[in-house]
């Protein structure tokens, strides 16, 4: 609340509604803004330690799922019912809603061009951040559908951004939901899962507080990866030889996994590899039937088939053709602090700086496009080798979590290694990790009664076996490395939105800043050891009854 009482950064901005009395209507005085920066602050970092308490709480099995709905439903109830915080996107969301409506594709129009146009065109483009004012959207049919659709029920831009702020929030549950249905019944797993997504602060503060199309995007993903272990639980039994030709059904269940992630990839292009995780993984169940290349084209053909269909309906339900792909470099424009490949060019500057005269010295832009084009490639690699280790594993100890792997491990090195990188971009890759986790801390995995008996490590080759390893040490040390993965990398991008109010903080004395770190520094130390103390005793191990 106290972000939203801020107001906009930019002065030539104006929100479009107060939300409920939320939002000031005119400028606070500097005094007032430092108090309200620095408790915005505050509540972030208390928020990120309450978070890391209860992973620690959950991993000891001290947290039920019931206690981590808990958590999750207080923690995000004021985002939710709050103004939008700490992004202004759904302004731009709403802004192209309008401008479709109006029969002005996104992708080749700005914002800007609202101005001209009749009614509350320009209270549209107001609450636009300036700096997006002349770009194109980099977001495909079906985003552009939610955005459209929300404008015209909305009557004005205040209406638009409610809706599109309740899509997201619907989205993030239907995510939650469906994260859960793949991690299964089991208590351990499903109060991971629920601590690790849905009350983690990226989750909180940027899907429900600043309602992100990213959202939708996760919840049409994790919604393939269900629909394509539905696929897998309809396995036929192999025959003699240890083999089986894919069914009817697992065609089609396999094609209606992928159209989802095509969609999801007309809101995220980011989502896309989805796509191409799902062909593989189809084609790599091709091989064990009898006719494996034959089996493989009708696998093939039903995804071909399935994202022309999703391409093409998500285009005529946003009204324009594939031309969001030519603005895809849209968000490349501007350069964030927080991405790796801002951090290696930074370094190298400062590298560059110390060798004085010394040797040709390139331009901040060179170094920056040239540590973007190592971090993608970098990204690329992972997710190459990832696959491939998926492809070559046939019947190794994580063969029905590849699924997880490639999304959650290989998600995450793209959103990394993109040019710019903000906490929602996570969302994506979020689930697949949770999933995983949850799944290597609990029981091991039943071989799928579908497929053909493992061999005996003294049956398999060398190759197989060193597979069989690196796939054993990447699943079975996830209860580590890749929780802390998971909980630094969200804290981390959390705290790094929190460089926008430091000039806002600065605005309060020296004296007044002094006792203000203090103050808040003794309030976030106080609510996080009565947030662990009452985990504690809520979940401490009952005595035994005689």
């Amino acid at each position: 609340m106290s972000e939203g009482r801020l107001g906009s950064r930019d002065p030539h901005t104006t929100d479009p509604s107060s939300w409920w009395g939320i939002l000031p209507s005119a400028a606070s005085s500097d005094t007032a803004r430092g108090v309200l920066a620095g408790l915005a602050a505050l509540g972030i970092i208390t928020l990120c330690l309450c978070w890391g308490g209860l992973v620690r709480a959950t991993i000891a099995g001290r947290t039920s799922p019931r206690a981590a709905l808990a958590a999750w439903i207080v923690w995000s109830l004021p985002f939710a019912v709050g103004p939008p915080l700490f992004s202004r996107d759904i302004y731009a969301y709403a802004a192209q809603g309008e401008l479709a409506r109006l029969g002005l594709d996104p992708a080749t129009h700005g914002v800007s061009a609202l101005l001209t146009a009749e009614g509350s065109g320009s209270a549209f483009v107001r609450a636009v951040d300036p700096r997006w004012w002349n770009t194109h959207a980099p977001y495909g049919g079906a985003a552009v559908a939610v955005e459209k659709s929300a404008a015209a029920l909305g009557g004005g831009p205040a209406g638009t951004v409610a809706l599109l702020k309740i899509v997201a929030i619907l989205a993030t549950i239907a995510m939650v939901v469906l994260t859960l249905r793949l991690a299964g019944p089991e208590p351990g797993r499903r109060a991971l899962v629920m601590v690790l997504v849905a009350a983690n602060p990226v989750v909180v503060v940027h899907l429900i507080g600043g309602a992100h199309l990213d959202a939708t995007a996760a919840a049409l993903l994790v919604a393939a990866l269900v629909v394509d272990r539905r696929r897998l639980a309809s396995a036929p039994a192999p025959g003699p030889e240890g083999r089986s030709t894919p069914t009817a059904r697992q065609a089609a269940l396999g094609a209606a996994a992928t159209a989802l992630v095509s969609v999801a990839g007309s809101v995220k292009a980011t989502a896309l590899l989805g796509v191409a995780w799902l062909v593989l993984a189809h084609l790599r169940a091709a091989r064990s039937a009898r006719r494996p290349i034959r089996a493989g084209a009708v696998l093939l053909a039903a995804d071909a088939a399935a994202v022309a269909l999703a391409a093409g309906l998500s285009m005529v339900a946003g009204g324009f053709g594939p031309t969001w792909i030519h603005a895809l470099s849209t968000s490349g424009t501007l350069t964030t602090g927080a991405a790796p490949a801002s951090i290696l060019a930074a370094a190298v500057d400062g590298v560059d700086g110390m060798l004085g005269p010394v040797g040709r010295h390139p331009s901040g832009a060179e170094t920056q496009r040239a540590t973007r084009a190592l971090c993608l490639a970098g990204a690329a690699l992972v997710v190459a080798w990832l696959a491939l280790r998926a492809w070559r594993d046939r019947d190794g100890y994580a063969g029905r979590r590849h699924d997880l792997i490639v999304l959650g491990y290989g998600g995450l090195a793209v959103a990394l290694g993109s040019p710019v990188l903000y906490p929602w971009y996570l969302a994506l890759c979020l689930p697949a990790l949770a999933v995983v986790v949850a799944l290597a801390r609990s029981t091991p995995p039943t071989p799928h009664p579908g497929t053909a008996r493992p061999r005996t490590p003294g049956m398999q080759p060398r190759r197989m076996r060193r597979l069989g390893a690196a796939v054993e040490r990447i699943v079975g040390g996830v209860g580590g490395w890749t929780i802390a993965l998971v909980v630094v990398t969200s804290a981390w991008l959390c705290l790094t939105t929190l460089a926008p109010l430091a000039a806002t903080w600065r605005l309060l004395g020296r004296v007044e800043t002094s006792l203000a770190v203090i103050g808040c520094a003794g309030l976030a130390a106080a609510g996080t050891v009565i947030t662990l103390v009452a985990i504690r005793r809520r979940h401490a191990t009952p005595t035994r009854r005689r």
